[in-house]
């Protein structure tokens, strides 16, 4: 069976496309795009066409229609089969998985999950760049789109506690929220001491896999050593707690319950989570 894709003002870069590998070889290829140096710029395509998304894809459909085409026949996915699916599943905590969680460690799912239910609602959540950084953006919800700081620009690990401290003091009204790696946050632990200096009622949630999780899922699947991209365990509690934190450790579920008794708390010292999450896939 063939099949096409028409890439409607999307760069069908190696991100958006997962290196290539979600279009398969036998596809045909149409990219639409108002900037002709866009066409065919990240991989080769059948068919470039030059023009505004909207009014090229309202021009598609009046061919089509025109040509004596039923309207059914362009409904496409517009079904109400669709619209049950998408209302039943349309957040990623509500799709079925297999919880891989263990007595060592838990499922970053898991872990994302049962922090979403127990965090203040009124939140802002900075998420560093890493393996760890599809987990809390997935599964994470936020009230608005100034509850979510995803500066992923620079491709730089250890940025994501200063942008949460940024985002903390831009929004003191809500619960600040750092998603971290265990790589990040090791490179960029100076910034605890300026969460408890400024006083902030942060939660810094460092997922340990005891890596630079990226790095181990994209390249050792090829055979590249890993050697110095994984690093002995380290107690990041521990640290934090010489900054002044109130810190937990988490390897199943049931080690939240501190979290929630800070919640309910005066919050007079900022808390870290650092939970020992299952490393055997890449968050994507």
């Amino acid at each position: 069976m063939f099949s096409t894709i028409v890439g409607w003002g999307c760069a069908l870069n190696m991100w958006t496309m997962r290196h290539g590998t979600l279009i398969g070889a036998d596809t045909t290829v149409v990219q639409v795009d108002d900037d002709p140096s866009a066409l065919g710029a990240h991989r080769p395509i059948h068919l470039g066409v030059t023009g505004d998304v909207e009014l090229t894809a309202r021009r598609t459909l009046a061919v089509g229609d025109s040509g004596g085409d039923t309207q059914s026949h362009w409904q496409g996915y517009r079904t109400a089969d669709t619209e049950a699916a998408i209302a039943a599943r349309v957040r990623w905590r509500d799709v079925p998985y297999e919880d891989e969680s263990d007595r060592a460690r838990i499922d970053p799912r898991t872990l994302s999950i049962a922090l979403d239910d127990i965090l203040l609602v009124e939140r802002v959540i900075g998420v560093d760049s890493g393996n760890l950084m599809g987990h809390p953006s997935a599964y994470l919800s936020v009230p608005d789109h100034q509850g979510f700081c995803f500066t992923q620009a620079f491709q730089s690990v250890g940025l994501g506690l200063a942008i949460t401290i940024g985002a903390a003091l831009a929004r003191p009204d809500r619960l600040p929220v750092a998603a971290l790696g265990d790589g990040g946050a090791l490179m960029s632990a100076v910034e605890l001491d300026t969460v408890r200096r400024l006083g902030l009622p942060m939660v810094v949630v460092v997922h340990n896999d005891e890596s630079y999780g990226a790095e181990v899922h994209h390249f050792g699947p090829d055979g590249h050593p890993l050697d110095t991209v994984v690093f002995p365990p380290t107690d990041i509690a521990a640290l934090a707690r010489g900054y002044g934190f109130e810190a937990v450790t988490v390897r199943t579920a049931a080690d939240l319950e501190p979290v929630e008794d800070w919640l309910a708390g005066p919050r007079s010292a900022p808390l870290l989570i650092d939970a020992k999450v299952t490393r055997d896939h890449g968050s994507w």
